[in-house]
């Protein structure tokens, strides 16, 4: 498992999660899509709440109804719901091995509506580090991408360039979109390719493999939540560029307000309370 981590940059676990333990997240995002469905009616920017859609196709009819310009939705699975997957045994079960004894949640966390035949959803490939910034090419973050809903190449599943972890940070700007545009092909280098997955599937990928997705082709939305996750500060040593790098990404998040835990070793387990109080504390 480490080799093969090491080796591509990402590591593919089938089943990880049984399907039954992502029910209580989609209920709550379903709960969330009601309410923003029902206040869009009311406010005469819709015709019909869908009501009686399920998970999946109630947000993508009100997204034809009036266009949703959603590249991230965070906030509607900040919840007892979100707290319990971010500490699941199949997902530190996948990391320990990867990261050490220790390891953390480290607060960021984006939950992907992929809006039908939205470019805006469609992420070129990048590294995640061009978004972080390029202190943070030498910290050692893990992505663990979860999909909602069966995922493949027709819907919108991630692209991976193996190998591509090896290779340094390649500069980058942002396009009209917010995306980072990189000055170098990356696909001149290395062959991407589709990682179809199901649900309970989890993908874990480094802040430095390069990675991206393409237009949801379907008439459902596809959903899918991605958290980070870091060996927990203070448990490890590493060279000073390295610690930099994940001081760095400490300081990034907590001026952004992203309280982070741990899920395993020192410090584990952090209740739903606890995480309730960090957040209490940042904004107070």
């Amino acid at each position: 498992m480490r080799d093969n981590y090491q080796r591509d940059g990402f590591l593919l676990v089938r089943q990880a999660l049984p399907p039954a333990d992502l029910e209580p997240l989609r209920a709550c995002i379903h709960r969330q899509v009601g309410i923003y469905a029902t206040e869009m009616f009311n406010d005469g920017k819709i015709k019909d709440p869908f009501d009686e859609l399920p998970f999946g196709q109630r947000l993508a009819a009100l997204h034809r109804e009036n266009e949703i310009r959603l590249r991230s939705w965070n906030q509607p699975a900040l919840g007892p719901e979100l707290h319990a997957l971010i500490q699941h045994p199949g997902i530190v079960d996948a990391l320990e091995p990867l990261l050490g004894p220790n390891v953390s949640f480290n607060g960021d966390y984006h939950l992907r509506p992929k809006m039908p035949d939205s470019e805006l959803t469609a992420f070129p490939l990048h590294q995640d580090s061009q978004y972080y910034g390029k202190q943070s090419r030498h910290a050692h973050i893990i992505t663990v991408w979860i999909p909602l809903v069966d995922v493949d190449e027709e819907n919108g599943c991630l692209y991976l360039i193996p190998g591509s972890n090896a290779w340094e940070l390649i500069d980058s700007k942002r396009d009209k979109n917010m995306n980072m545009r990189s000055f170098e092909d990356p696909e001149e280098r290395g062959t991407p390719i589709p990682m179809p997955m199901n649900k309970g599937d989890i993908l874990l990928f480094s802040n430095m493999t390069f990675h991206g997705s393409k237009v949801n082709r379907t008439d459902e939305v596809r959903w899918s939540i991605d958290i980070r996750y870091c060996r927990t500060p203070g448990t490890y040593d590493a060279p000073q560029e390295v610690l930099d790098g994940e001081a760095f990404m400490r300081e990034k998040l907590e001026r952004t307000k992203r309280p982070p835990f741990s899920v395993r070793g020192q410090g584990a387990p952090a209740t739903y309370a606890d995480w309730q109080a960090a957040f209490d504390a940042l904004y107070s």
